[in-house]
């Protein structure tokens, strides 16, 4: 490997920063419909302008638009993302986050033979949950 070769042995992980519009709201979703729990907030739980979420081997980091970027943001919140979760039964996860409230924007389709659904959470993300690959 040359100087010029990144690294990329090093990268561990990914944890998707989502930017949503009213963060208590999205925190609630993410709680209250999907099981998350919040494990950090910044500056403070009391007025969070940032917190991270997590269940067993998933992760996410939720923020308002804190205004940093340092190029124009031209994609809407949402737009074009769709994160997808595996899940042992698609059936009953399907009903179980139905009669919680979940916006469900795909019902259960097979899709190369395996099924799968969608739902959106306040800011427009899609979450594909599928039986595994």
């Amino acid at each position: 490997m040359d100087e010029l070769t990144p690294r990329v042995d090093s990268i561990s992980g990914i944890i998707p920063l989502l930017q949503v519009g009213d963060l208590i709201e999205s925190l609630q979703f993410y709680r209250d419909v999907l099981g998350f729990r919040a494990d950090f907030y910044w500056p403070n739980a009391e007025n969070p302008k940032w917190v991270k979420i997590s269940r067993p081997d998933v992760q996410f980091m939720l923020t308002i638009d804190l205004g940093t970027s340092s190029g124009r943001f031209i994609a809407e919140k949402g737009n074009g993302v769709v994160f997808y979760a595996t899940t042992e039964d698609v059936q009953q996860l399907y009903l179980e986050l139905d009669d919680r409230g979940a916006l469900i924007v795909q019902e259960i389709r097979d899709f190369g033979g395996r099924k799968q659904f969608s739902i959106a959470d306040p800011n427009g993300y899609v979450i594909a949950f599928s039986e595994p690959f």
